[in-house]
């Protein structure tokens, strides 16, 4: 009872502890979240880094099988996973000159710790055998204890090698003695001749044996037996006691022993040989020492330590050719095999374990935070002084009032990062409530190194620690920035939030990060922002911020340390180093520091301190008086000790590097690098030809302070912390052109992974041939499925581009298919676009990376929508020549699945369009151009927000957000200034910043007035509103705008369109009828005029006129008359400012001018008409040009007529150059167009067949009907029908519904050009039908009252369906198999009929759903027995009082009775949440006037209007429904239970679909003008496989034979079809296509077709008619005749 009790406690202690572990754990996680400067931070690497621990001479083949085998593997798995896999063994590769500062054994512990901090499971590989090993010769003796040893020393010989020896250093703290460098007595020791050198090593090993045995004789003498063991224990037992007995959890995946056991070695006879793997010569008390402690080390401690499964042992016998020998022995051989075998198993085993583990704590935020509090707990060692500056930081987080951010800056190396890490840790103590910390070392992390990562990072951190559910990351930067500023609002007086962010400087230039727009905010008093930046204008932050930042009590200078400042940070430097300094050389750091006072310099005096002893001279106690200098000596140094090939080349790599390098790429790069290794391998051949870990780890520490692991490419990289170690390291390593191009050539070789499994050739130093694998990574392009390889794919383009190896760039990255698309979904299109501007600008003669960049920057809309549309868009783009026929069967032939149409629907490079970029998602409302050509902004109300783009680059320059309902912006004051509408005001602000420079107040909205700007510079600008202009001198800040009234009091408003110029602005009345100038200089009108006379309208009463609207005017450049165009006409009239006509262009009914602008000369006059921008002379008068689009122009703006900047309905931003040969945009032919047939009207599919049906538009009251053949691209049948059809509809593959003036039906015979005609008129109002095979047809009483169905083979009514209800019916559906149907009546109910039977079921009434919004959409399974219709309520989940969603219903029609509803519960959740959240949130408080507000929202931008609402039903197969949605997205459902199967995401638009039964994808089109995309999704998957942008808008899409093709239509200026083909299909698709119309194109005879009788507005009933629904007639009720298809 005793014992099980026992067993409780212990089972209950061990749970209590786990319980605190795991308390403990989350800890850190609470801290890192509120920014705990002061925490204990958790290891954040993801690499494995393990120490090899072993005898040297005994265990050389094993470290070299490893070496050549096992480490290779463990490192492609590990790569695979996303971890760096790391080896230090210290062993290999030690050159003499490594062991001459005896610093071997202290760096040993540093990396062995290091793997322990850092190693993601597996830290530390023991191969302990039968040697333990020498006892490495202290270089440092505690000067207490060296006494002690010395003074018992009774041998004045070996006295006097301790003399010689050793030296106490009293700045050592305990005074220590120091062993001196071994080439300071024996010179030769590191010299190049080989047999000075052999004396030196002898003469040094025979003086170190004495001392050391004196040593250890003296220790055990002199001290306990725990301080005399570490003069006595071996190097390796040092290494097992730090790495596995000293370690708690040892166990866990940390450790594995691979133990060696060679049976039979004690029975081998003393030898050189045996020596060397197990002590045997010398001494036999010497020997059984060594043997007695390995005994102790392995059996008492190691076996007993670590479980049997960490322990792999291997039993062999001796060879007596070398102990080990795996090429005379094939025991030998099997055992290694076998130890690199079990050693792979067990480390990945290990490993697994150990990430699994780590990924069920992994969480990508905490690591963020971690890593900037770890930073600044480096930067907060040691800090000292800066007492005042402090304060002030004290003053600003502890003051109430609201503001603006703090501002701290000073030059580089000035202190300003140690200096916020002390605010952040600070922060706590300061601060009445303990905040929030928010704490990023700008550019020192991936997520702190752009902008769009930066906020969300912050943002997240924000919400983690007010415990508010986290947002998914956005791709917009606009909608991150206004949650940026929402989350900062999160803080309130109890939990006030401090936001630290130090170096803007350092942020990535994209997104307008420097120009700070997004940090210009008005800050509660609960939220404090504070920012370092550098002061120099060439790095934008400090300039950005001094515009839009005037309180200068928000900026701090870091100023020069103060001399009691400098000793007190010595002092704790030292203290932290256990040193410190004379007297004298105290004096001389602060001496040099007064002649270059800055934090940096003073940290490398303080580092070049340290290696002064207490009695070094006077005369050699020496530092270097500037920053640069001091660098320069310091990599000085670097060279003598390591070699200065090897350093040199080692910060070189490091230097010229894209964004710095991980220390695994620099290893593999100088591995690679023979002139590297000819000079370490000089006197020893390494067991693989690679570069030992050990040096570079040297390197490493010597420069560990001025080096920063920072964010590039998703991983952590070297790189200088400092840019004058930058600068400097660029002026002593690559200051020499040809070598840059050298070094990379070898870096792109690297990213490349040409030496990756390859053996790379190299000559030796005898000059032999040879040739090794270096066991460098490989670099594929991805890793696994997921992963993106984004280190190469950056860096391989930019190295090969640097290396100037064109050939080599166009091969494997500009022409590559695999590399660009793996690129544009890894980093999208803008990186891309990069490498090909920068390789043309560096390469002339490029003729296909040319061509191949020009058709990207046309292909910009489909490449960001989807990379994978990388090979379609190419192929459609680029013609096939000499030049591009490799590249394009390069596209062809690429795996992925695409689509391709049968004929070039897409603009072509090569022409005047130069880039077409898609600018906005939306509308483009209009766009403005500067003066000089270099920027156009473009105006998008739907999105809020204005772009500027750079025209010389043709990218983003910045973006306004928030502009409310603006649709005007002009730029102005010399284009330095742009100005908006905004709500009640004008906003100005600066074009470089976005810097808001003023909000000017009018009277009312200005949505209700309009404006423009004028005179000297743009200005003035002027406000038009009923019959008042408000002039604002925009040059003056304290202008409250000048009132000028109209004497006729004309009305202006919205619709005035005023253009101005220097001197003049015209402007038109509000219904835009007259026009009137107004003279700037004496600020008086002309006279008003009318623009076009009125016309008496033909056949009206005499009072009955039309009137023509001014559609647009412009003045011209001379400023002497004006030029005004009407759309109705296109007459565009050149009049003086009093209104007389001098000439005009005269009337043209085919043009629809809507624009009007002038050359800056006055030479040309430009007009937009529908898709071309017409250019005409003014004085000829004559058309001289047109830029044709694909989409109706929008806008146009040229300063020069040679560069043209065009928007149109696609939200494309266009630009022309008029100088390149002109290229028609549309490549149809005529054989592949339906404009043979006459204006085509509508298209439609026959089925799935390869056939349409087409009709043309009326003429002369009759039309045309055909059929087109779409493979064979001809008619196959075509006819006149004698009268107008307002609407056709295909039946089947050969019939078609006609119904004449929305009342006659008839069904019609395509192939044999014949009809029958239905009996009775149908309903004007419901003009739908329903096939009802094989032989019927479903329609609606001619009062939409019922249903009837007519026998299609003879056109009589079969029978009628009544329901008896009172209003008229507004839809209807049947059943596949049609023998059901149900009918929506006008907010009534559902009527369910079944047509089996030929009778009324019964009607769903819409009061029980308390709706008259229901059953628009309706299905009905194939049995008859399910019902499917929406109604739009409040989901049940989310209570009555939430937004109504139309979703479904599944109704049980037998048992009359809802099964279940079907919706997206999560989805709408996640919008009403936003919308709840956001829909008040405000960006900023700005100041309007002195007695009003501005809070702009950001509804729209995060889309608050998106909700699952269903826009349809449509039957994907008998199990699974398809319903497109509100918000764009496409999901299936399962008809058996609701359930939701997929979400088809990606369209931005409303959705048009396409299925087929037997295809095995789903079709769907975004079909307006902003998206016009094409995608293929599989149908069981869900997955999109292929999509295609296009510039046209196809009106319609449909499958053709089964699935194999589809087609799609264009309409516009030639209407044609185009049929697709889908390449690299999974799937084994139908090519069996029959032809079901013989050569019979034309009929001569026309189809003859009557009309209905009508009396009045009714229609007479026909003989034989059975309906008797009575037509009731509204005059409200839509009269149209005209075209319902």
């Amino acid at each position: 009872m005793l014992d099980d009790l026992m067993r409780q406690a212990d089972e209950t202690k061990e749970m209590l502890l786990k319980a605190m572990a795991a308390q403990k754990a989350n800890a850190y996680i609470i801290d890192a979240v509120v920014g705990d400067i002061d925490m204990v931070c958790p290891s954040p690497s993801k690499v494995v880094r393990i120490f090899t621990s072993s005898t040297f001479t005994d265990t050389k083949q094993e470290r070299n099988m490893l070496m050549k085998y096992a480490y290779p593997r463990i490192k492609e798995h590990c790569r695979k996973i996303g971890y760096e896999f790391q080896v230090v063994d210290m062993r290999w590769g030690v050159r003499d000159e490594a062991t001459d500062d005896h610093m071997g054994t202290e760096l040993c512990l540093k990396e062995l710790r290091l793997c322990q901090q850092l190693s993601t499971g597996p830290n530390f590989v023991s191969l302990l055998s039968h040697k333990y090993g020498y006892t490495a010769f202290p270089r440092l003796i505690d000067a207490e204890e060296f006494e002690k040893i010395f003074d018992n020393i009774k041998d004045q010989d070996v006295k006097d090698l301790f003399q010689k020896w050793y030296t106490r250093d009293d700045n050592y703290v305990p005074p220590t003695y120091i062993l001196a460098s071994i080439s300071t007595h024996i010179p030769d020791f590191i010299c190049n001749d080989t047999e000075r050198k052999k004396v030196a090593k002898n003469q040094w090993w025979e003086e170190c044996q004495k001392m050391q045995d004196t040593l250890e004789e003296t220790a055990k003498l002199v001290f306990d037996e725990e301080t005399s063991r570490k003069y006595i224990m071996s190097v390796t037992e040092t290494e097992v006691q730090e790495g596995v007995l000293k370690v708690n959890n040892i166990n866990d995946n940390k450790c594995i022993w691979l133990k060696r056991n060679i049976e039979d070695i004690t029975q081998q006879e003393s030898s050189y040989a045996l020596s060397r793997f197990m002590e045997c010569l010398g001494s036999d008390e010497k020997v059984q020492k060594a043997r007695m402690m390995l005994k102790d080390l392995t059996e008492n401690k190691m076996m007993s330590k670590l479980d049997k499964d960490k322990i792999l042992n291997y039993n062999v016998h001796w060879n007596t050719d070398g102990g080990i020998n795996p090429d005379g022995s094939k025991e030998h051989r099997d055992y290694l095999e076998k130890l690199c075998d079990d050693f792979i198993n067990h480390m990945i085993g290990m490993i697994d374990k150990s990430v699994a583990e780590k990924k069920k704590k992994e969480n990508p935020l905490i690591d963020e935070c971690l890593q900037h509090i770890r930073f600044a707990q480096t930067k907060c060692e040691g800090f000292a002084g800066q007492k005042d500056t402090l304060d002030k930081i004290k003053g600003y987080l502890t003051s109430t009032a609201k503001g603006k951010p703090l501002i701290l800056y000073g030059s580089s190396g000035t202190g300003k990062t140690s200096i916020m890490a002390m605010a952040a840790k600070l922060a706590k103590t300061w601060m009445p409530k303990r905040p929030v910390v928010i704490l990023r070392f700008l550019g020192t992390s991936p997520d702190s190194s752009n902008l769009m990562s930066l906020l969300y990072s912050i943002s997240s951190q924000i919400k983690r620690a007010f415990r508010l559910p986290p947002k998914n990351r956005v791709q917009d930067i606009k909608a991150q920035i206004l949650d940026f500023k929402a989350s900062l609002a999160k803080g309130r007086a109890t939990v006030p939030v401090v936001l630290i962010l130090d170096s803007l400087d350092q942020l990535d230039p994209d997104y307008d990060a420097r120009k700070l727009t997004w940090l210009n905010i008005i800050l509660p008093s609960c939220v404090k922002i504070i920012v370092s930046t550098l002061p120099e204008p060439e790095y934008e932050c400090f300039p950005a911020l001094k515009d839009f930042h005037k309180e200068e009590d928000k900026y701090i200078e870091v100023p020069v340390l103060l001399n009691d400042d400098v000793k007190l940070i010595l002092n704790n430097w030292l203290q932290g180093r256990k040193r410190k300094l004379t007297e004298f050389q105290m004096k001389t750091i602060l001496d040099a520091f007064k002649k270059c006072p800055t934090p940096l310099f003073l940290k490398l005096s303080f580092e070049e301190s340290t290696t002064w002893t207490s009695h070094l001279s006077e005369d050699k106690t020496i530092l270097q008086h500037t920053v640069r200098a001091s660098i320069d000596y310091l990599f000085q140094k670097l060279e003598k000790l390591h070699g200065k090939i090897l350093v040199s080349r080692a910060l070189a790599y490091l230097t010229l590097a894209n964004n710095g390098a991980t220390e695994a790429e620099l290893e593999d790069i100088l591995s690679c690098d023979d002139d590297v290794l000819n000079d370490v391998y000089m006197y020893w051949m390494p067991p693989i030809r690679r570069l030992p870990p050990l040096l570079m780890v040297r390197i490493r520490t010597d420069l560990d302070q001025y080096l920063v692991e920072r964010g590039a490419d998703g991983v952590r990289v070297l790189y200088w912390y400092h840019r004058q170690f930058t600068e400097a390291a660029l002026a002593r390593y690559c200051s020499d052109a040809e070598e840059n191009k050298l070094r990379h050539q070898h870096l792109a070789d690297f990213f490349q992974g040409r030496w990756a499994g390859t053996k790379k050739p190299y000559t030796n130093a005898k000059g032999e041939h040879l040739e090794e694998d270096r066991q460098v990574s490989a670099q594929p392009l991805k890793f696994g499925d997921n992963e993106y390889n984004i280190r190469a794919l950056n860096n391989l383009p930019y190295h090969r581009i640097h290396g100037e190896q064109g050939k080599l760039l166009e091969e494997q990255c500009l022409s590559n298919v695999d590399f660009l698309i793996n690129k544009l979904e890894a980093v999208g299109l803008t990186p891309v676009l990069d490498d090909f501007k920068l390789s043309r600008a560096i390469f002339s003669n490029q003729p296909l990376i040319a061509r191949i960049h020009d058709a990207l920057l046309l292909s910009q809309k489909g490449l960001i929508t989807d990379p994978g549309q990388l090979t379609p868009q190419l192929l459609g783009r680029l013609d096939e020549d000499e030049i591009t026929k490799e590249f394009l069967n390069q596209c062809k032939s690429y795996g992925r699945l695409y689509i391709e149409p049968s004929t070039s629907i897409l603009d072509k490079p090569g022409g005047q369009l130069v880039h077409c970029i898609s600018a906005h998602k939306t509308d483009i409302d209009m766009m403005d151009m500067t003066a000089d050509g270099r920027y156009v902004l473009t105006v998008c109300q739907c999105e809020h927000e204005i772009k500027i783009w750079d025209l010389q680059t043709a990218q983003l320059k910045r973006t306004t957000t928030n502009t409310g309902q603006a649709t005007l912006a002009y730029f102005c004051m010399n284009d330095t200034r742009i100005i908006y509408e905004r709500e009640s005001a004008l906003v100005l602000e600066e074009v470089e910043t976005g810097v808001k420079k003023r909000i000017m107040p009018v009277a009312t909205k200005t949505n209700q007035a309009t404006f423009c700007v004028a005179g000297k510079g743009k200005s003035l600008c002027l406000l038009f509103f009923k019959f008042v202009c408000t002039v604002f001198d925009l040059s003056d800040e304290n202008s409250k705008g000048k009132l000028v009234m109209h004497p006729e009091k004309p009305k202006f408003g919205a619709m005035s369109i005023p253009r101005g110029s220097e001197n003049f602005v015209a402007v038109c009345t509000d219904d835009q009828y007259h026009i009137t100038v107004l003279d700037l200089q004496t600020m008086t009108y002309m006279k008003m005029f009318r623009g076009f006379e009125k016309v008496k309208v033909e056949d009206g009463d005499d009072d009955e006129y039309d009137e023509h609207e001014v559609e647009d005017m412009a003045i011209d450049p001379t400023e002497t008359f004006l030029v005004y165009t009407t759309l109705f006409t296109s007459e565009v009239v050149f009049a003086d400012f009093e209104g007389n006509k001098l000439r005009s262009i005269p009337a043209n009914a085919d043009r629809s001018f809507q624009s009007v602008s002038f050359s800056p000369d006055g030479q040309y006059i430009y007009l937009k008409d529908s898709q071309d921008l017409i250019f005409y002379d003014t004085t000829t008068l004559e058309e001289v040009d047109k830029l044709e689009h694909s989409k109706d122009v929008i806008s146009a703006k040229t300063v020069d007529m040679i560069t043209v900047c065009t928007v149109a309905d696609d939200s494309n931003l266009r630009i022309w150059d008029r100088t390149r040969p002109k290229q028609t945009n549309s490549t149809s032919t005529s054989t592949n167009n339906l404009s043979s047939i006459g204006d085509v009207s509508s298209v439609f599919a026959l089925s799935s067949t390869k056939y349409v049906a087409v009709r043309s538009k009326d003429d002369n009251a009759s039309c045309k009907i055909g059929v087109y053949d779409v493979l064979k691209e001809k008619y196959v049948r075509m006819a006149t029908v004698n009268v107008s059809s307002s609407i056709m509809k295909p039946i089947d593959a050969t019939r078609v519904f006609m119904m004449i003036d929305r009342r006659k039906a008839y069904i019609v015979n395509l192939k044999t050009m014949t009809h029958v005609e239905l009996v009775g008129v149908l309903s004007r109002y419901l003009t739908d039908f329903k096939f009802i095979a094989p032989n019927k047809l479903l329609t609606v009483t001619k009062g939409s009252m019922n249903l009837r169905v007519h026998d299609i083979d003879t056109g009589k009514v079969l029978y009628i369906l009544k329901a008896g209800q009172q209003q008229r019916l507004e839809s209807f559906e049947i059943n596949e198999t049609g023998t059901m149907a149900v009918a929506k009546a006008d907010e009534g109910p559902l009527i369910l009929f079944d047509l089996k039977n030929q009778k009324h079921m019964y009607n769903i009434e819409n009061t029980l759903y308390d709706t008259t919004f229901f059953g628009c959409y309706t299905w009905i399974n194939n049995t008859g027995t399910r019902l499917v219709f929406n109604i739009d309520k409040p989901l049940p989940e989310l209570g009555a009082k939430s937004d109504d969603i139309d979703h479904a219903v599944m109704w049980d029609i037998e048992n009359r009775k809802e099964l279940f509803r079907i919706y997206d519960l999560e989805y709408q959740k996640n919008y009403s949440a936003i919308k709840h959240e956001d829909s008040t949130s405000m960006e900023a408080i700005e100041v309007l006037d002195e007695n009003r507000l501005i809070f702009p929202s950001y509804d729209n931008i995060l889309r608050i209007e998106d909700s699952t609402s269903m826009e349809a039903i449509e039957v994907l197969d008998e199990n699974r429904l398809i319903f497109p949605s509100y918000d764009n997205i496409l999901r299936i459902y399962d008809v058996n239970n609701g359930k939701l199967l997929n979400r088809l995401i990606g369209h931005t638009t409303t959705v048009k679909l396409a299925l087929e039964p037997t295809s095995p994808y789903i079709l769907s089109y975004g079909c307006t003008d902003e998206e016009d995309c094409i995608r293929l999704w599989d149908k069981q998957s869900g997955q999109l496989v292929a999509s295609y942008s296009l510039d046209k808008t196809t009106t319609n899409l449909h499958w053709i034979n089964g699935g194999e093709y589809f087609v799609t239509t264009t309409s516009g200026k030639i209407c044609q079809t185009t049929y697709w083909k889908i390449h690299h299909s999974q799937y084994s698709l139908s090519s069996d296509i029959p032809d079901l119309y013989d050569e019979l194109p034309e009929f001569t005879e026309p189809l003859v077709l009557k009309r209905a009788k009508m009396e009045g507005k009714y229609a007479v009933n026909e003989p034989g008619d059975p309906d008797d629904d009575q037509e009731i007639y509204s005059g409200d009720d839509d009269d149209d005749d005209g075209n319902d298809d």
